[in-house]
């Protein structure tokens, strides 16, 4: 017997049997096929059918009709279609009824009353492997003029959407899978907490860029400074900085409020050294969910939006380790431009046994060197005390969790990063004065540091503790308690203020946070809850000999005292929220929130002395601001691959106390009555957008424009003091996101990013142009990647940053940002057990400025620092 008559008798007999051994109605329903992001798809993004539960629990009674009206079925088509097939049921007249429909075994039978098969070939119909995934249709009369259409899986029964056209009954299949890849594929669908809800992201109302696992490990081939990696993928984020500070990044152009896991990492003091994205390693990662546009679900702070970091969650067997290492070298394969990676995971979950709690694990370790970096032109890269050379980084990720019970469970999550570097190499501070120098350069110096700690430093320790319960008098309860410790001091002493310093900036902040969500139906529900939390805040400079230190040709940094420029001060937190989401059809979802926050800063009496030709005492003391704020959101989706959405959002900020107290305003003599701060700056945002997704083509498209009535700006004046500029703001822009998978081995995509911006600071209705540590230049994405051999994938990425002199011209920029291109490979090759690793960044080994160091460079050389040159990276991954 041949193969292929074996298989139609084992699909027939199939078919039989499943009709035999008695059924459970079910709905025939839509597939959903809405859009979520700009990201290229994977298991976690891809809307999956029903599973066989889901299909079960359904029921729809069939459409009524005359007793005698019976349906003659003159002819069945079968159509191919990019998800499946169409099963077309020609009438000669009258119109067929909803069937009614029952899932058995594999297979998708569904029921048609008062009808009979009028075939000119016979009183049945049947194809085999008509589509992959589906082994037969067979549509056969019943006694009772019956006719039943029986549609059977290869591993699953399919689902299907019916309509009538012309009289005609059609049904759209669509291949199912096996109920154990539904749930697998259902446990790591990706939840974005937008909203504090979990939802999926086809169903939130405003712009959302997810970066899962793969993408985070694919483009750590590459770097591992997170805030470069965001730049790359993130629509509306600045571009990548090359080196460990996320300035002048914005988002959107406004600020942004940074989370890992929930827990505030941002800090009041955020125009000071902007570490906060480097606080954690790529590797301690599971995912990053950035919310694009104003923000306060959160709290304040997210003017610009939300990027909230997931940490690793444990793997569902009992124990899995991996291990990775690599090699590194940053530019002309100096024997000092080398540098070392190495990780190890361990995650895991026991078995419920009885008397013995489950729990699962995670434990993550990433241990990192630097070497020097070398730009497009060979040169050394000089160290500014915020470029990633010359020191070591080490990440400890552990977390514990214990399922108290069915519906409670407790969970401590612990991550501490601890990044350091030595000074070998100073930015040569006589570059100005050289007539030929046309950047940055590198000077060599040992420098002896004297009653000082000869390492930069920058530190971040977070804790948190979370509790759950999903039914808790019908409802789910979330208690959050933090506390997170950030510390960080440049390691190269500089001039600032007359002085030669070494600077640093300390911050504890703790708090917590109380959810209640409620499902009142099941197409509304309601969030709301509080969050409390607290900010101690401070920025000592270590001053040094300034005369020693020149007159040693900057070899002798000699510790003078410690002074309190920026004066220690607190920052509290008090906010309550409600947030709801009313499902007001299977085609339509609209979200609304409120949130309430009150902020209040405290400083004790001081003595401000910077930039000022005589002390000024300052009376500290005690000053609120409070504030209401709200968002609503609709998502309608015009067909199963198109959905539009538009909302309205609010977010807020304050402004960074501590450079405004090391800087005070003029006349700036008490802090309760000389500083306008009844009400923090409110921001209103206006988004619209599309979202589609097709079989093998994903796009986005997004319009926004909001406004602020206050701004924040600290604007410095005559003498290098400060003025608090509440002047109105204006920022739109467009974001666009496409994917293309042509065949099964080529994937192609790219993403568009433009902004600009407005300010009145005269308040007389003449808006000049933002500068572009606010507003970020054009940004444009694209890559190409193919899966060459089975196992051996190749990716291509560019990266093109526009020109801007807007800022120049209005005078907000010391002078115009040049654009630039970047070219990166990306490369994967299945080994043995692993996989190799190969990374390339800035292929071509161009000479390039990022936008932050061209922000600055007017004002001195030492500011133009070029970004590494060709970066080669290459390692090997194993999971056991």
């Amino acid at each position: 017997m041949k193969k292929g008559q074996l298989l139609q008798i084992l699909y027939v007999t199939g078919a039989i049997s499943a009709i035999a051994a008695g059924s459970v109605r079910a709905e025939i329903t839509p597939v959903s096929t809405d859009a979520s992001t700009s990201q290229t798809p994977r298991l976690s993004e891809i809307e999956f059918p029903l599973t066989r539960t889901e299909w079960l629990s359904q029921d729809v009674p069939p459409t009524p009709v005359e007793a005698n009206s019976v349906v003659q079925v003159t002819g069945i088509q079968i159509n191919p279609t990019t998800d499946g097939i169409e099963v077309v049921l020609e009438t000669a007249e009258g119109e067929v009824v909803t069937p009614t429909t029952e899932v058995v075994g594999d297979a998708l039978i569904a029921e048609i009353p008062n009808a009979v098969l009028a075939l000119p070939d016979g009183e049945a119909f049947e194809q085999f492997n008509p589509a992959p995934g589906i082994g037969l249709v067979r549509v056969t009369s019943l006694p009772g003029e019956r006719v039943q259409i029986s549609i059977t899986g290869t591993d699953a029964p399919p689902t299907a959407q019916v309509r009538t056209e012309a009289g005609n009954l059609v049904l759209s299949v669509v291949p199912g899978m096996m109920l154990e890849e539904a749930e697998e594929i259902e446990e790591i669908e990706l939840i974005v907490t937008a909203t504090r809800t979990a939802q999926r992201e086809e169903d939130i109302p405003r712009s959302v860029t997810v970066i899962d696992r793969e993408e985070i490990e694919e483009q750590s081939n590459l770097t591992t400074n997170l805030q470069d990696i965001l730049g790359q993928t993130v629509p509306g984020f600045g571009p990548p900085t090359q080196n460990f500070r996320n300035f002048p990044q914005t988002l959107r152009g406004r600020n942004i409020q940074i989370l890992v896991d929930g827990v505030p990492i941002s800090t009041n003091q955020n125009t000071a050294f902007g570490f906060e994205l480097r606080s954690i390693a790529p590797s301690a990662i599971e995912r990053i969910e950035v919310v694009r546009g104003p923000s306060a679900v959160f709290g304040e702070g997210g003017t610009g939006g939300i990027i909230n970091i997931i940490t690793r969650r444990p793997s569902e067997d009992e124990i899995t380790n991996t291990v990775e290492a690599r090699v590194t070298s940053r530019g002309d394969f100096a024997e000092d431009s080398f540098g070392t990676y190495l990780e190890y995971n361990l995650s895991g979950a026991t078995e419920p046994v009885e008397g013995v709690l489950p729990v699962d694990y995670v434990l993550n370790l990433s241990w990192e060197t630097f070497g020097f970096a070398f730009d497009g032109e060979g040169d050394r890269i000089p160290n500014l005390g915020n470029a990633p050379e010359n020191g070591r980084t080490i990440n400890i990720l552990g977390k514990l969790g214990v399922d108290i019970s069915d519906e409670q469970r407790l969970q401590v999550s612990v991550n501490h990063f601890d990044d350091r570097n030595d000074v070998e190499f100073i930015n040569d501070p006589t570059v100005d004065d050289d007539p030929d120098a046309d950047k940055a350069r590198a000077l060599e110096r040992d420098i002896e540091f004297i009653g000082l700690d000869d390492e930069g430093i920058r530190r971040f320790t977070n804790v948190s503790l979370n509790y759950s319960h999903d039914d808790l008098f019908g409802s789910q309860l979330r208690v959050q308690g933090f506390y997170r410790d950030n510390f960080g001091r440049f390691a190269e002493p500089f001039e600032f203020a007359g002085d030669a310093v070494v600077a640093q900036q300390e911050s504890e902040r703790w708090g917590g946070r109380v959810e209640l969500e409620t499902d009142f139906s099941e197409t509304f529900g309601l969030l709301w809850g509080v969050d409390y939390s607290q900010e101690d805040l401070s920025q000592p400079y270590q001053r040094i000999d300034a005369d020693e230190f020149i007159n040693s040709d900057f070899t002798v940094a000699r510790f003078v005292e410690e002074v309190f420029w920026t004066p220690p001060y607190e920052v509290e937190n008090f906010g309550l929220f409600a947030q709801a989401q009313w499902d007001i059809s299977d085609r339509w979802l609209l979200s609304g929130g409120l949130r309430y926050e009150n902020i209040g800063v405290n400083v004790d009496d001081y003595t401000a002395v910077l930039f000022l030709d005589d002390p000024i005492n300052v009376e500290g003391g005690s000053i609120n601001a409070d504030d209401v704020v709200f968002n609503i959101g609709t998502v309608y989706d015009l067909t199963n691959e198109l959905s539009v959405f538009a909302n309205f959002a609010q977010g807020f900020g304050i402004p960074d106390f501590g450079r405004l107290f090391r800087s005070p305003p003029n006349g700036f003599r008490s802090l309760g009555s000389d500083l306008d701060f009844t009400e923090p700056q409110k921001v209103n945002n206006y988004e619209l957008g599309f979202r589609g997704q097709w079989q093998t083509v994903q796009f986005s498209l997004a319009g926004f424009f909001n406004e602020s009535d206050l701004g924040v700006s600290l604007i410095p004046r005559p003498g290098q003091n400060l003025q608090v500029v509440r002047a109105p703001r204006r920022i739109y822009g467009v974001e666009a996101t496409v994917d293309w998978q042509p065949s099964e081995t080529w994937l192609l995509g790219g993403t568009i990013s433009w902004n600009e911006g407005e300010n009145d600071l005269d308040e007389d209705g003449d808006f000049e142009a933002l500068g572009t540590r606010d507003i970020q230049p054009i940004k444009i994405t694209a890559y190409v990647e193919n899966e060459t051999l089975p196992g051996w994938r190749n990716r291509l990425q560019a990266l093109f940053v526009g020109g801007r002199d807007r800022g120049f011209e209005s005078d907000a920029d010391p002078g115009e940002i040049d654009s630039y291109f970047v070219l990166d490979y990306i490369g994967s090759i299945e080994l043995g057990p692993g996989t190799v690793q190969i990374g390339i960044q800035n292929l071509l080994d161009e000479e390039y400025f990022p936008v932050s160091s061209q922000l600055f460079a007017p004002f001195s050389l030492t500011s133009k620092i070029a970004a590494p040159g060709r970066t080669i990276s290459v390692g090997y991954r194993v999971t056991f």
